[in-house]
């Protein structure tokens, strides 16, 4: 892995970028999606979703949305299907489970992209070396995948003072024409001079084929003091500026980017849901739907 410079530009005066995402309202229906008596994780949160829509990108898909499912410490990656991203939305079978990879404990946090005809599904697990680094499986129609790199983003070779020398994981990876752009948590121990003390952040990492990754220098965003985030942030396009989204103490929080640089600055907006976390932005129809660890759903309208 290389890192890349990362090219800020002058932050503008606080207040003067102008943006505001309406209030995200909660489904009325919520849960959309839970685990039945089939499922490992019956009767737990499922935590975290990753949507693929189907419709013109999948040969013959069951559903126009297909949405891949864990919970944090389980051993089973679902696959669910729905018409719309409120559903309702079905299960069908397990798409990935821990006995087919390389990891010891748990397998978490998927996020899957189309390249090239197949479904790239990041995720991360336990290691034997205590690690969480990144892997990728791979899928022809986005029903079952097969392990194929491992790891494919894993922590800095200076494990101690590095700010993501103890973990890259939560990695959440969008395509932005031909480029892959992937968020991800970066965890160091003890204090750390590139990161400001700071041990929990989210970091950058790009690539063109979605298996070559460079990962910035710098983290795009660190914890406010008092705070444990961010955690888990993913990035979604908002006319010409990037809206990062992340979990935070006391729930789901944002910030944006100053222009169209994906390496930011960033403005921490504040609070954005009280009461979600682990998010997943998904544009569908002029709306924004937030799918939500539960899986609840909020839908945000201009």
């Amino acid at each position: 892995m290389s890192t890349f410079p990362l090219q800020y530009t002058t932050a503008s005066a606080e207040g003067q970028m102008g943006f505001h995402l309406p209030k995200p309202v909660p489904h009325e229906e919520n849960p959309v999606l839970a685990a039945t008596d089939d499922q490992e994780f019956a009767g737990q949160q499922a935590t975290y979703i990753s949507v693929l829509p189907t419709t013109g990108i999948l040969e013959n898909p069951i559903d126009a949305f297909y949405a891949y499912v864990a919970t944090h410490d389980g051993s089973e990656i679902w696959l669910a299907t729905a018409p719309h991203p409120l559903g309702p939305w079905k299960w069908q079978h397990v798409a990935l489970e821990l006995s087919a990879t390389s990891y010891r404990n748990h397998i978490s946090s998927p996020s899957v992209v189309l390249h090239g005809g197949e479904v790239y599904m990041y995720f991360h697990g336990v290691h034997e070396s205590g690690s969480q680094p990144t892997a990728l499986a791979t899928s022809k129609d986005g029903l079952h995948f097969e392990q194929r790199i491992f790891p494919i983003i894993g922590t800095h070779p200076n494990r101690r003072n590095h700010w993501y020398g103890q973990s890259v994981s939560y990695v959440r990876v969008v395509k932005d024409g031909p480029m892959f752009i992937g968020t991800f948590q970066g965890n160091g121990r003890g204090y750390n001079e590139q990161a400001n003390g700071v041990t929990t952040v989210s970091g950058l990492a790009m690539s063109e084929d979605g298996i070559h990754w460079r990962l910035s220098k710098r983290p795009l965003l660190g914890n406010k003091p008092g705070s444990r985030g961010p955690f888990a942030s993913v990035l979604v396009r908002l006319w010409g500026r990037w809206l990062m989204l992340f979990n935070e103490d006391g729930g789901l929080s944002g910030a944006v980017s100053e222009g169209s640089d994906v390496a930011g600055p960033y403005e921490h907006i504040g609070q954005v849901i009280e009461t979600a976390h682990w998010p997943f932005p998904l544009f569908h129809e002029g709306k924004l739907y937030l799918l939500c660890a539960g899986i609840n759903a909020f839908v945000v309208e201009w």
